[in-house]
């Protein structure tokens, strides 16, 4: 049997090492919160204000590809009109393609071609007018189908001053729908001018030169 006085120092001693165990949780407590939790909630929190940063430059990007497509397209659009303006109104007056598609047109209507005279250019103040004087020969629903094919061109053509001849019928016996005419008119066409050089005579704000005669205007139907 053990003595009263170690009996009451166990009784005394299990509180403190209760009181001992808790200061020990406490302070394993504290060590993880300070070494380890703290490092974990900073790392957590810098990956989410990583994400949030990541998310942005995310959605900057899109916009900025978005732009970029937008500003492809509207690009391409333009490229495409700029084509299709410089088939209409070339930069040159290109007579050689000009002959071939007047010749094309009347080889498709059966007509013959007579004669191909071009005339000396016209420069206006934004485009130059090229003059051809134009004969054929061949029926006359030939030459309205001809007539029709210039039409249809891609290229700016004016067509004026058309002269039909005396009808000519080989055939006395055959339709006068098989009569031959001559047909003659004024084929017209235009290339665009290219723009003055800054500061030279004729550009934007630039003096006339000297002597030189006014600007005439653009006459009534020709192109803008």
């Amino acid at each position: 049997m053990a003595p009263p006085a170690a009996a009451k120092g166990r009784e005394i001693g299990t509180p403190v090492k209760l009181l001992l165990g808790l200061v020990g949780l406490v302070a394993a407590a504290g060590l993880y919160y300070f070494f380890f939790y703290t490092d974990l909630s900073n790392a957590l929190r810098a990956a989410t204000d990583r994400k949030g940063q990541l998310q942005n430059e995310q959605r900057s990007a899109a916009a900025a590809y978005k732009a970029y497509l937008d500003d492809a397209t509207k690009l391409e659009e333009k490229r495409a009109r700029a084509r299709d303006l410089n088939r209409q109104l070339p930069e040159t007056n290109e007579m050689a393609s000009f002959l071939t598609a007047i010749n094309q047109q009347a080889e498709i209507a059966g007509l013959k071609v007579r004669l191909v005279n071009p005339i000396d250019p016209q420069p206006q103040q934004f485009y130059t007018r090229v003059p051809v004087k134009l004969e054929v020969v061949g029926r006359f629903h030939q030459v309205a189908r001809f007539f029709y094919g210039v039409s249809k061109l891609d290229r700016i053509i004016n067509v004026e001053n058309i002269n039909l001849g005396k009808p000519i019928n080989p055939n006395p016996t055959a339709d006068e729908g098989e009569s031959i005419i001559t047909t003659s008119c004024l084929t017209t066409t235009f290339h665009a001018n290219k723009a003055p050089a800054p500061g030279a005579p004729g550009a934007p704000g630039a003096p006339p030169a000297p002597g030189a005669p006014p600007t005439p205007p653009p006459p009534p139907g020709a192109p803008k």
